[in-house]
């Protein structure tokens, strides 16, 4: 952010930061011995009258008197800081050699203590607790030279003369379908953000005190899911201990419908709804239960040419004979009968009182006549409802309707498809039969490629807009493409006021490889192994792979001789659970890891296991054999008129003809007759 240093003629400057610093060196030639005004950098200095003023080259600064001619007493000062809030005035100073000089400091009506100097250049600072006034900068000595080599003032602007530059919107304004993230910020990054979301002026105040509606931001993302319409009022605020500096308020007001946006008409079109409003009133049908009565109203939210409403408040105008037919959302008939101002209600056309006439005026006012009565409606200020009125009965209390349209959303159509699969990637169209253009700080950037990755823009015609690479990727291996749009693209139907925002703001691409077809290079444990606990099979590809979910080809892990299935899945997790496993690497886990000793068969079909360019690899069968020494089940026994029983651990625990005791056994698992079997 560019910062401005404040001259006497400059009274407001933008802020980087809280505190400002003037900093003046001294170089050779800025003190005379004349006293007068001087100008130390863009600031004005008065000073006094001196003996002897001479130059140091050896980084001392300024000499003033000498040992010849010692200046007994020396003073700079200056009004341009006494406007502001002085912080701390610094000068660094020092003496010859057995000189005997002190310094001292004066801001308005406060002066530090006298400061001894010593042959060293060295600063020394007056904290000054937020004075004001006059600075006066006085040495005194007796004999030989002093120097000044630098001047140090922090101030604090008040807040009158601080420019905080005020939030920008980055969510655009406009109708949204569902809940948006409404993001802002300021150019100065040490700002806050406050804002209220109920249209009242945000306050810091408010927020220290806890009271009111002004909630605090963090940086950029102003309100988190908005899901309700609202105008949001957002000001920056800067603080440097008690000083508070505030920007202007600005504002930005968003529409959030489920139901489709409403907009101010000029022409019916038959068969079309309408919202009746007037006065930020929206006409409601009658009540099922009624037949006639007047059209009483609920408020809206709205946005320039917009309001939000819902589908019970939409009216469907036909083209009738002399006019058109009013229906409400309960498909019933507005018609006016005998000499009432208020609207009857019918399922079936009436025969006479139901066309009515339609004239919309440029201001948007629409004059509605029922043709049988010659009566037009008018929303009543005074009873808050929609009836219909004479000429002659229509007074400074009644105001004529405005129509809104009930409008589709419009959609955005992407060329290629978010999660294509393609050969190559360089462009993408999208498109809007109503209208698209993308805003000022739209930037496109593809994500998992190498070199440029911006797209550039092209605006192809008022429906179309282009996105495009340099150079199309072509890949070796499948790569996936990621593509962000930072900023938005705006949907924009002819003649909305404000425009829909394109809310996809990531596409992802997978670009087809021409790498030859996956083989699998290694299994651990290793085809006809004797393990002591089958676990985990390892499995290391030639390219990559990944495992299909169609379940006609699911791995089938059993015991030799036994159909039932050890359910296995397909993982990135290590047996030791780091997770490390490449990318070209995977493994099927046992479940429920197998320790009984026996031979096991493990068989892949082909297609269960595919290539990242979705090529199936040929099915794998593996044998493996779980031993463990005397805690195993080695050769189980089968009884022919009974049940051997063995617990896991290769234990026999019941040898019997009789199923009740086998059913009498402690819950768990066994072994029965070479079956695995539960106990409950």
């Amino acid at each position: 952010m560019k910062r401005f240093l404040l001259s006497f003629f400059s009274f407001v400057v933008v802020l980087s930061a809280m505190a400002e610093t003037y900093t003046y060196k001294f170089a050779n030639g800025d003190l005379k011995t004349d006293a007068g005004v001087i100008t130390l950098g863009d600031y004005e200095w008065n000073a006094s009258a001196a003996n002897q003023i001479n130059w140091n080259a050896n980084g001392k600064g300024i000499q003033i008197g000498s040992k010849a001619a010692p200046c007994a007493s020396y003073t700079l000062s200056t009004k341009a800081f006494a406007d502001f809030t002085i912080k701390s005035v610094t000068v660094n100073s020092s003496i010859a050699s057995s000189g005997d000089a002190k310094l001292t400091i004066k801001v308005g009506d406060k002066t530090s203590d006298a400061f001894s100097l010593t042959t060293s250049d060295v600063p020394y600072t007056f904290t000054c607790d937020d004075a004001s006034g006059e600075i006066v900068i006085n040495w005194t000595a007796s004999q030989r030279a002093y120097y000044v080599s630098q001047i140090t003032v922090e101030y604090q602007l008040p807040a009158d003369m601080v420019e905080v530059p005020a939030p920008v919107f980055k969510t655009t304004e406009g109708v949204y379908a569902d809940e948006i993230t409404v993001e802002a910020a300021t150019s100065d990054e040490a700002a806050i953000l406050f804002y209220t979301i109920d249209g009242t002026e945000p306050s810091y105040e408010d927020y220290l005190a806890q009271t009111g509606t002004t909630k605090r931001s963090g940086y950029y993302v102003l309100y988190q899911k908005l899901t309700e319409s609202a105008t949001i009022k957002a000001m920056a605020v800067l603080t440097d201990g008690d000083a508070v500096y505030k920007s202007k308020v600005t504002e930005a007001s968003y529409i959030i419908s489920a139901t489709k946006p409403y907009q101010q008409a000029s022409a019916i079109t038959s068969g079309s709804k309408y919202g009746i409003m007037a006065a930020d009133s929206v006409a409601m049908p009658l009540a099922a239960d009624k037949s006639y009565g007047y059209l009483y109203t609920d408020t809206v939210n709205a946005k320039g040419a917009y309001i939000e409403t819902v589908e019970y408040f939409g009216f469907t105008f036909e083209s009738a004979e002399g006019g058109y037919t009013i229906k409400d959302v309960n498909g019933r008939y507005l018609y006016m009968t005998g000499n009432y101002n208020s609207f009857n209600v019918s399922e079936t056309l009436p025969a006479e009182g139901a066309v009515w006439s339609v004239e919309i005026a440029q201001d948007g006012a629409a004059t509605i006549k029922n043709v049988a009565k010659d009566k037009t409606i008018y929303y009543s200020l005074q009873y808050a409802s929609f009836g219909c009125y004479a000429a002659d009965k229509v007074n400074e209390n009644m105001v004529l309707p405005k129509l809104y349209l009930q409008r589709e959303y419009p959609e955005a159509i992407v060329v290629p498809a978010d999660d294509s699969v393609l050969d190559k990637f360089q462009t993408i169209t999208i498109s809007c039969p109503l209208g698209i253009k993308a805003a000022d700080d739209l930037k496109v950037e593809v994500l998992g490629m190498e070199g440029d990755n911006i797209m550039k823009c092209r605006q192809v015609d008022a429906n179309t807009i282009e996105f495009s690479l340099d150079a199309p990727v072509i890949a070796d291996n499948n790569m996936t493409l990621m593509v962000y749009f930072t900023g938005d693209i705006l949907l924009e139907p002819d003649g909305m006021a404000v425009p829909m925002v394109f809310k996809n703001r990531c596409l992802m691409y997978i670009v087809m490889g021409d790498a030859p077809a996956a083989t699998i290079k290694e299994v651990k444990p290793a085809d006809g192994s004797t393990v002591e606990k089958l676990s985990y099979i390892l499995f290391t590809f030639s390219y990559y792979v990944g495992a299909t979910e169609d379940e006609a080809t699911f791995p089938k892990l059993h015991r030799e001789g036994s159909d039932e299935l050890i359910p296995v899945e397909f993982t990135l997790d290590t047996e030791d659970g780091t997770g490390k496993v490449a990318h070209m690497d995977g493994a099927l886990r046992v479940i429920e890891p197998v320790t009984a000793n026996g031979n096991y068969i493990l068989e892949i079909p082909t297609g269960y296991f595919v290539d990242g360019n979705g090529r199936s690899l040929d099915g794998i069968t593996l044998k493996y054999t779980v031993k463990n020494d005397g805690t195993g089940i080695d050769d189980v026994e089968a009884a022919a008129n009974g049940y051997i029983v063995y617990s896991l651990q290769g234990v026999k625990v019941l040898e019997t003809t009789d199923a009740a005791r086998l059913n009498a056994l402690p819950a768990g698992v066994y072994i029965v007759n070479g079956t695995k079997v539960l106990v409950k």
